[in-house]
C-alpha cells in the first residue's frame, strides 16, 4: 500500500520537525532561563534570603528567591506608606525628600523583581511547551514508522 508507506514518511517527518522545534524551545527557554540569572547574579542583592544562605555567598537568581524578594521589598514599602499615593499625601514627588526617594527606589527594586520573576515563569513555560512538542514529535516518529511498515508489509502481501 503506497498509501499508508507515504502517510507513514510524511508523519514520520513531521515528528522530525517536532522534535527540532520541541529542542529548539527547550534550549531557548533554558538560555533566556540562564540570562536572567546570570543578571539577577550581577546585582548581587540579598534580600530576602536567609543569614545562612548569604553567610554561603548566595544571592538572588531563581524565581523562588526573585518572588520572595519582591514580597520583602513589598512589606519595607508598606512600612514606609501604605501607598504611594498615601506618601504623596496628595503633593507631588519630591526628589529631595528621602522618604520619597527612598519610596521610588523600592518602588523600581520591586518592579526588577516582578520582571524577574514574569521572565523566568515565560522562559519554564518556554520549556515546558518545548518538552511537549519534542514528546508529540517522537510519538509521531513512531506513528509514521508503524504506518510505513504496516504499508510495507500490505504491499509485500499484495505483491506490489
Amino acid at each position: 500500500m503506497k498509501s499508508l508507506k507515504m502517510m507513514g514518511i510524511i508523519i514520520l517527518i513531521l515528528g522530525i520537525i517536532g522534535v527540532g522545534v520541541g529542542g529548539t524551545f527547550l534550549g531557548l527557554g533554558y538560555a533566556k532561563n540562564n540570562q536572567v540569572a546570570t543578571t539577577l547574579r550581577e546585582q548581587k542583592v540579598t534580600v530576602g534570603l536567609d543569614a545562612a544562605s548569604i553567610a554561603k555567598g548566595n544571592v538572588v537568581d531563581t524565581l523562588s528567591e526573585a518572588t520572595k524578594a519582591s514580597e520583602v521589598l513589598g512589606e519595607h514599602l508598606q512600612s514606609i506608606s501604605p501607598s504611594y499615593t498615601a506618601l504623596l499625601a496628595g503633593g507631588k514627588f519630591d526628589p529631595t525628600n528621602l522618604t520619597d526617594l527612598t519610596y521610588a527606589q523600592g518602588m523600581n527594586l520591586q518592579s526588577y523583581f516582578f520582571t524577574a520573576v514574569i521572565a523566568f515563569g515565560l522562559a519554564d513555560s518556554v520549556m515546558a511547551n518545548g518538552l511537549f512538542m519534542a514528546a508529540v514529535g517522537v510519538a509521531l516518529i513512531l506513528g509514521g514508522v508503524a504506518f510505513y511498515q504496516i504499508g510495507k508489509k500490505l504491499s509485500v502481501k499484495q505483491g506490489l
